[in-house]
């Protein structure tokens, strides 16, 4: 995807009225378990919404939709015990859904941009838990 379809897509996802099920918007970074939870609940969720893909994408306001930028880059941030942020999520998502990170440069603010490929044939786990969002919260169903 070229930077104007990505710039195009993150436009698509803040005209919509709220967040779904299958896409989030933070402010800046997250704790990296938090951060991996998410991309577990994004994937079983997109699966559950028929979504092609789970979007999870940093430099936006969850209230206003504004683009205020973030300075979170998930090439250089440690997952943990120190590892890489991006192959440490990857070794923990079962199955793996495939998840592509581009850094955007919209024209009012550097977004980060997690899309997460669906769950297909059963739920994707972080680290032996599954999570599933209802409306715009993350749920481990095995707590409720």
């Amino acid at each position: 995807m070229s930077e104007r379809e990505q710039i195009a897509l993150i436009d698509r996802l803040r005209a919509l009225p709220a967040e779904t099920e299958w896409f989030e918007f933070k402010r800046n970074r997250c704790e990296s378990q938090v951060l991996g939870e998410y991309l577990s609940a994004l994937a079983n969720a997109a699966c559950l919404a028929n979504q092609p893909c789970g979007y999870l994408v940093f430099g936006i306001d969850d209230a206003t939709h504004a683009v205020v930028g973030t300075g979170f880059d998930p090439y250089v941030v440690k997952g943990k015990g120190n590892q890489d942020l991006l192959p440490w999520l990857a070794v923990g998502l079962h199955p793996n859904p495939g998840v592509e990170t581009p850094i955007v440069l919209h024209p009012d603010g550097r977004v980060v941009l997690f899309e997460i490929g669906p769950a297909q044939g059963e739920p994707v786990s972080f680290y032996g838990s599954a999570y599933v969002r209802v409306g715009s919260s993350k749920t481990d169903p095995a707590r409720r």
